[in-house]
Formats: C-alpha cells, sequence, structure tokens
C-alpha cells in the first residue's frame, strides 16, 4: 500500500512519510521529548465497549506537543474465519450443505465435507487441487464465494461430475468434479489498527475505478494508524514488534496540540470491526515525540535618545563622596585628672581648723567678720 509509512527495519531507519525525510535521519530526540504511551484493552469500560475491537481509554495526564509517534509493539489475537457464512456453502444434487463457520485448512475442510455423507471431498496436496468424487453421476453448484475460494471453484456456476481419467488412476470407475484453480484459504493478510486521534493524511490505500465516475472502491484503510500483517495461525496471537516485523511511524505536518483519549477501532481490510469471537483482550505501546516548547524571544530594547545617553554618560563621571570621618573617641581620663587636680589644689591650700591659709600678700583669711587687708610692716 502506498504511502503507509512503513519500511523493514535497518541502519536507514523507518520511512516517516514526509518528503523532506533524509535517509539514515533516525530523528533521536532528547529523553524529555519522548513518552511511551500504554493501552490495553483490559482497562476500558466494558459496559460502554463490551467487545475488543472497538473502545475509548483516556491518558492518565495529556501529552500535548506531538510531532511523531510510533507503533512500538502490539499484541492481538486472530480470530478470523476464513468461512464466516456456512450455511448453504454448496448444492449436491440440488440438496443444500452448510457447514460450520470456522478457519479451515485443506484438510480440515476435506474431512467436514465428507462427513456429510452425501460426496467425498480429497485434497491433492501435490497439485494443490480438491476432487469431489461419488459413484454415480452428480451436480455440484457452488454458493459461497468463501467457498468457492477455498475449493477453487467457480462461485454461482454448477459443475456435472464426469469419469475420471487416466490422470486420476486413484478414482478410476468413480465420477468427479476437479478444482480448476489453486486452492486458497488464506483470509486477510493484513488488519488495521484505527486510532481516530492519530489518523494521518500519509497512509494512502488503493482500489479499482468504479466507471466513469473516479470513485475509487475498497480504499477502506485509508488514513488509518497502521497495518499489522497476520502471519499466526487461528486462534493464536500476533505479537508485533519494529524490530521484528516492519517500522510504522506517522509524522503530523501540525504538530497534536494535546492528546487526552484514544478512541481505538480494529478493522479488516474493508473498514468492518473484526470481530474477537470473545478474545477481546489486545495491547499495544506506542512512543510519541514531542516538540520541546519554544524559547520566549524578548522584544528588542527601544533606541536611546541623545539626552539619554548624555545623562548617562555625565552620571558615570560623577565622584562618589568621600568616606565618613571616623568618629572621636571621648577620653574620660583627662577629666578624672582634672578632678584629681583639683581635689589635690584644694587639700594644699586649706589651712588649719578648715580655713584656707594666706592666699597673698596683705590678704588674710577671712575671719568672723569677712576678708580684711592686714598693713604691711615699713
Amino acid at each position: 500500500m502506498k504511502g503507509l509509512g512503513t519500511s523493514p527495519p535497518g541502519p536507514g531507519g523507518p520511512y516517516t512519510g514526509r518528503a523532506n525525510t533524509r535517509p539514515g535521519d533516525l530523528r533521536s530526540p532528547s529523553a524529555n521529548s519522548v513518552r511511551l504511551l500504554f493501552v490495553d484493552s483490559v482497562n476500558r469500560d466494558t459496559t460502554l465497549y463490551p467487545t475488543g475491537s472497538s473502545y475509548v481509554l483516556y491518558l492518565t495526564r495529556p501529552i500535548r506537543n506531538i510531532e511523531r509517534v510510533d507503533l512500538v509493539s502490539a499484541r492481538v489475537p486472530n480470530t478470523m474465519y476464513n468461512l464466516t457464512t456456512g450455511s448453504n456453502v454448496f448444492a449436491f444434487n440440488a440438496s443444500n450443505v452448510s457447514l460450520n463457520q470456522g478457519f479451515y485448512s485443506a484438510y480440515t475442510l476435506a474431512q467436514a465435507v465428507t462427513s456429510n455423507a452425501l460426496i467425498t471431498l480429497d485434497y491433492l496436496q501435490q497439485e494443490g487441487h480438491f476432487i469431489f468424487s461419488s459413484s454415480g453421476v452428480f451436480t455440484l453448484k457452488i454458493q459461497s464465494s468463501e467457498f468457492a475460494t477455498m475449493v477453487g471453484l467457480t462461485n454461482g456456476k454448477t459443475y456435472t461430475a464426469g469419469l475420471a481419467t487416466p490422470l486420476d488412476p486413484a478414482y478410476s470407475g468413480k465420477y468427479i468434479v476437479k478444482s480448476t484453480t489453486l486452492v486458497d484459504f488464506s483470509l486477510n493478510e493484513y488488519i488495521y489498527l484505527d486510532i481516530d486521534e492519530l489518523r494521518t493524511p500519509f497512509n494512502v490505500d488503493t482500489g479499482a475505478l468504479q466507471g466513469t465516475t473516479g470513485t475509487i472502491s475498497g480504499s477502506n484503510a485509508n488514513r488509518s494508524f497502521a497495518p499489522i500483517i497476520m502471519d499466526v495461525g487461528s486462534a493464536c496471537i500476533k505479537n508485533f514488534h519494529e524490530n521484528k516485523d516492519y517500522r510504522v511511524s506517522v509524522d503530523y505536518p501540525e504538530p497534536i496540540n494535546s492528546l487526552q483519549r484514544l478512541t481505538v477501532r480494529w478493522v479488516d481490510k474493508n473498514g468492518d470491526l473484526l470481530d474477537f469471537r470473545g478474545w477481546n483482550t489486545n495491547a499495544f505501546i506506542l512512543r510519541l515525540h514531542l516538540t520541546p516548547d519554544p524559547e520566549p524571544i524578548l522584544p528588542p530594547p527601544q533606541p536611546l535618545e541623545e539626552i539619554q545617553i548624555k545623562r548617562i554618560v555625565e552620571a558615570m563621571k560623577v565622584q562618589p563622596p568621600p568616606p565618613p570621618e571616623p568618629k572621636r573617641r571621648f577620653h574620660w581620663w583627662i577629666i578624672i585628672l582634672v578632678i584629681l587636680g583639683a581635689f589635690v589644689a584644694f587639700k594644699t591650700f586649706k589651712g588649719p581648723g578648715g580655713q584656707l591659709g594666706q592666699v597673698g600678700p596683705g590678704l588674710q583669711a577671712p575671719g568672723p567678720g569677712g576678708l580684711r587687708v592686714v598693713p604691711r610692716a615699713s
């Protein structure tokens, strides 16, 4: 399918779907920009979504700015039948024959047809053909397109048995109808994991043109997230892994702003939901590549006017003020010395009786009548 965004693993890495993707560009971002998302159908609300082919799950926290999503691995059961409508698959001599629905192999189909006791069906392994045989002439009409594909006959056509030729000596004397094409028991080699929130314009389906309208038929897998090859038998689990099978990587031209839930559907090539027939457990892991938030860009500074530049220059020329002078300490010992000197002088000039002595020529210490002058002797 063209443009599915898948490629086998190799040194060149996955094809991402973008036209400008360079070979060998694995685009491995830093650990901070990668998230792993685990999805398991077991976690669905079984009341709202009873089957595992269609359900909605919510993320525990939103993931933002998603630019690319890889499918890392997936586990899905193969429960598809190659015979889904078993009623009246063919008519033997106008008697309708029905079979149970199921995934038939060549040998199990031969056993189921023969058990009806109307006709014998054998598989010729060396030729890849079936032979319907009976002892008498019979007619065989194929009435199911699925049955027609498996037995190598044409749907809707009535076959009349003829005697076996020498090319089939084991059926000598019997009437047979032999496959005209190789038998085909393959059903649907691919199924599709369709997630509404992760649909991509890079996945493109193909189909036939219908008439002259230009409408393309069969393009039901368009925009589905991932195709998964079902290369396992019926009732087996398909374990898909990017390193074992192939890589699925989807780029988004416009990053997904916020992913908060996943609306999951498993569909076939016709876009119809798969019938898991009660086996409703499936799971897958996605690797999400995030675009880092852009760093904020500050606006450019406004241009300075000439007067503002002049003020800045003048402010740079101003001398800083001198540092303050240290405070002078007051010396208390000087006061103590002055007091002591005054006290000593007082004691020195104090006379007997507690009175001051002569203090100068012609003066006498004051008596009861006050200070008096003493005449100087001639």
